[in-house]
């Protein structure tokens, strides 16, 4: 009988939108020994998710999942990477990106009706600098517009966060400092660019129309750059409606390319304020990326991480 460990972080973005974490671990326990599973589950208090998963490792259960938004998730996938153990997402979060790319329903009961029947599956990891990134790694005028509105607005409905994002992206666009940004890649060869926009991404982003990004190529061993060259917010704004409707590497004014591995260098700048999978920290430069092949494994379908093109 396989045991899984549900942890389920209070301090999630998705409390704020009256989900309450007790209600669902009952709800979400009770489907899961319904489909044979072996359950167990832990309320952690907010800063409290790291010892949480350290101590579920120790108890060596068959998968841990976390109802949590995209930070948690990627806490879980620091510690559970190059394990046994899988990684199951309940999302609580706002946008929960990796939910929805690893085809997990966003409401509460189909997401874990979806999870009693998944499966352990071994996607790529993308390291930032001993970070896990699982949906992207953002630099740029984006974490400082984030960090801003994240403080009047803590969880959320990620439509308004969205339409924020939209309707101030020329005032912090043409506001933003632009960084020198260069980079060097594992064989040696190199690149520079002036950019206020830069995006770095397991796979690549799917070709598709929709406002929340969508990723494919879980397990293509590279990693995926989008920098942004554009310097007004006319172009900026350009630059997201290609996004919109699955167009953003047909942009003039978008560079993009694979690699393994990368080191990031900003010029002058000694440091900047990054993105990484919804949680917004500051790192120092020389910033290193490095895709880790087949590193966790998740709870998930085939169907959910086909590549776009044998799904299409």
């Amino acid at each position: 009988m396989p045991r899984y460990l549900l942890l389920f972080n209070r301090g999630s973005g998705g409390n704020e939108r009256g989900l309450d974490a007790s209600e669902v671990a009952r709800t979400v326990e009770d489907i899961l020994r319904e489909a044979g599973h072996e359950v167990s589950s832990t309320i952690v208090e907010p800063g409290g998710l790291d010892r949480a998963l350290e101590k579920g490792l120790a108890a060596k259960p068959d998968a841990i999942i976390v109802a949590g938004g995209d930070g948690s998730v990627s806490a879980a996938a620091r510690h559970l990477g190059g394990t046994e153990v899988a990684l199951g997402i309940l999302p609580m979060g706002t946008f929960n990106l990796a939910a929805r790319d690893l085809g997990v329903p966003l409401e509460m009961e189909a997401a874990a009706r979806f999870l009693a029947t998944a499966q352990p599956m071994l996607i790529d990891v993308l390291d930032v600098a001993g970070q896990a990134c699982l949906c992207t790694t953002i630099l740029g005028f984006y974490p400082e517009f984030a960090k801003t509105f994240e403080r009047r607005d803590h969880g959320g409905q990620w439509w308004r966060k969205t339409l924020k994002l939209v309707t101030g992206l020329p005032k912090y666009f043409a506001r933003a400092r632009p960084l020198h940004l260069s980079w060097r890649e594992e064989d040696g060869s190199t690149g520079n660019a002036k950019t206020k926009f830069s995006a770095f991404v397991p796979g690549r982003y799917k070709a598709a129309a929709g406002i929340v990004p969508a990723r494919t190529e879980f397990r293509s061993g590279e990693m995926t750059a989008y920098i942004g060259k554009q310097k007004h917010a006319r172009a900026a704004m350009r630059g997201m409606l290609d996004y919109i409707f699955g167009r953003q590497e047909k942009n003039p004014e978008l560079l993009h390319f694979k690699s393994s591995r990368l080191q990031l260098r900003g010029g002058s700048r000694r440091d900047c304020m990054l993105m990484l999978d919804g949680e917004i920290l500051r790192m120092v430069f020389p910033i290193e990326m490095e895709i880790k092949p087949a590193h966790l494994l998740v709870l998930t379908t085939p169907e959910s991480i086909a590549d776009e093109k044998e799904a299409a």
